[in-house]
């Protein structure tokens, strides 16, 4: 009777214990000689900083060793750097050439990993590669109440300056600091957009297009989600943006002459645009989209709605967040052609399995993705 009455608890017990959903992930950090400043990690979450170089401390056990600990949901892919608190001196090899992203998939179980760090990206030479080619305007600080202000870049077309009485298309996207200028891009490397452009128009091969490209502020995950905010961000730039840009520069305003393009959540967002607001855009330019990641699930949101008159493109790489991203591209896919959409006719997939979550890599892959809307 004591031993039934024993097992009966331990059953209890254990039926009574919520099984977690998070893992512990530990980084044990290796250096090869000594710094006298903190150590940070920034990376593609929240609480790896969603990328910037100052905001999560490594802890010092001494000269050479540091850690950082975290929970973290299980199947979550990370990606992430290490910093001195500033871009500029950011973990490198030997020789001083920066790493390439870490990448760790905190599968179902607890994981720890050490990661060496031979030397660290002096400051004294500029982490970028490029320019600006053309010329560029901006908007400072444009405010929208319920937003963060943010800067917008405008990239005006090689003819605008001459031929006073030409109108043209506009193309917008978001992330607009990585978009353009070199300088300001979170990596060091930008899509080129005004490179490519300038490129196929030079061979005529693409319309002559205005650029405008909104920055991401601090806010960025809300923003581009499927949010209060995010709803308020997409009304910003679909009629308070829009209506300045056609206000101030020579557009073609039309919804056939406008489109709108990102990548990852910027890719969401884009095709969260075009959706809503289909008498604006012409469609939407989706690279690497979040459409489902983790517990979000966007095409659940529109299995709904009846198809749009809408140009689609949608693409996703197949190393590194990609692969993360890769069944909610494929969802969205089906979910599409159930709608009535056309692949190559007004729905347009484009896989590439080499290729990885990052600005070098949209930026080969937009020459394709730009003619699709502007073609000559």
């Amino acid at each position: 009777m004591y031993k039934l009455v024993l097992i009966a608890l331990i059953l209890s017990f254990t039926s009574c214990v919520k099984q977690s959903n998070n893992v512990n992930v530990t980084l044990n950090i290796i250096l090869n000689k000594p710094v006298d400043k903190q150590i940070y990690i920034s990376g593609n979450q929240a609480f790896l900083g969603n990328w910037s170089p100052q905001s999560i401390s490594l802890k010092k056990i001494d000269s050479l060793h540091w850690t950082f600990t975290s929970e973290v949901p299980k199947n979550t892919l990370l990606e992430y750097k290490f910093t001195l608190g500033d871009w500029k001196f950011q973990a490198a090899d030997i020789h001083g050439v920066p790493l390439e992203n870490s990448e760790t998939l905190c599968s179902e179980s607890d994981t720890s990993i050490t990661i060496s760090i031979e030397n660290w990206t002096s400051g004294d030479q500029p982490k970028y590669q490029g320019q600006i080619t053309g010329k560029v305007e901006y908007i400072n600080n444009f405010h929208v109440d319920g937003l963060i202000d943010r800067n917008i870049i405008i990239w005006l077309p090689p003819s605008y300056s001459k031929d006073q009485n030409k109108r043209y298309p506009v193309l917008y996207m978001h992330d607009g600091q990585n978009t353009i200028d070199p300088k300001t891009s979170s990596f060091g490397v930008d899509w080129q957009v005004d490179e490519t452009v300038t490129q196929l128009i030079d061979k005529n091969k693409l319309q002559e297009i205005i650029i405008v490209a909104s920055y991401c502020t601090e806010n960025r995950n809300d923003d581009y989600g499927d949010t209060e905010i995010g709803k308020l961000y997409r009304k910003s730039l679909a009629i308070d943006l829009k209506n300045r840009i056609d206000t101030k520069y020579r557009t073609k305003s039309q919804k056939q002459y406008t489109a709108i393009a990102g990548s990852s959540m910027g890719g969401l967002v884009s095709f969260m645009s075009a959706w809503e607001y289909p008498n604006v855009y012409k469609g939407a330019i989706c690279m690497s989209p979040a459409f489902k990641y983790e517990d979000f699930d966007y095409i659940n949101s529109i299995k709904s709605d009846k198809k749009k008159e809408l140009l689609l493109y949608i693409d996703n790489g197949g190393k590194g967040v990609d692969v993360i991203l890769q069944p909610g591209v494929e969802k969205m896919e089906k979910e599409l052609l159930k709608k009535g959409y056309k692949l190559n006719d007004d729905l347009y997939v484009v896989y590439d399995k080499k290729a990885k979550h990052s600005e070098g890599d949209w930026a080969l892959r937009f020459p394709y993705a730009i003619q699709l809307f502007f073609q000559k």
